[in-house]
């Protein structure tokens, strides 16, 4: 499996100014490297809570359907919000679209999978035989996303900026913050 970020989020769930403000910090000296915590920060929550926080577009390559699909597809990052695409991809590179017809999106928030109408499509090589091309993220934008996600953030990039020369976990009160927005996965 392979997971390809086509699109990136428009944005991070906290802005530059409500990082600075919650780190106490009022010049623009280390602005870059706060900019830097931030992305990072939003990663950590991100595997966290096992859900995107933002949304953008991935693009999924299988090697073939996952076992425990039944019928489907297991996708890699949640909550999903639509299918863009499915395709089979021909040993020579050549690709098929299957008709949306023929799929349904079930579990979008945790653990999103494609479920096939009339049984598995037939992959016509082994390895990035599938390629699965959709919309992921919790929220389109910061405004719209938990204040409990955008705290826990917050909380992330203040351990990372305290830490800079040590050790930095996730601390509890970010754990405790995401813990109502962590998906089912196993």
């Amino acid at each position: 499996m392979t997971i390809t970020i086509v699109t990136p989020p428009a944005a991070e769930p906290i802005s530059l100014a409500e990082a600075k403000l919650f780190l106490r910090v009022d010049q623009a000296a280390e602005d870059s490297l706060i900019t830097t915590l931030i992305g990072a920060a939003r990663g950590a929550v991100e595997v966290g809570c096992g859900r995107a926080l933002i949304t953008r577009r991935v693009r999924e390559s299988l090697d073939i359907w996952r076992r425990d699909s039944v019928g489907g597809a297991v996708l890699g990052v949640g909550p999903v919000t639509n299918i863009v695409a499915v395709r089979l991809i021909a040993s020579n590179g050549a690709q098929s679209v299957i008709d949306p017809a023929r799929y349904r999106l079930e579990g979008g928030g945790d653990r999103p999978r494609l479920v096939f109408e009339a049984g598995v499509p037939a992959t016509l090589r082994s390895a990035g035989g599938i390629e699965v091309e959709y919309d992921a993220g919790f929220a389109p934008d910061a405004a719209s996303l938990p204040v409990g996600l955008r705290l826990s953030t917050l909380h992330v990039v203040g351990a990372l900026y305290e830490a800079r020369l040590g050790d930095a976990g996730i601390p509890q009160a970010a754990r405790a913050l995401m813990a109502p927005f962590a998906s089912a996965r196993p």
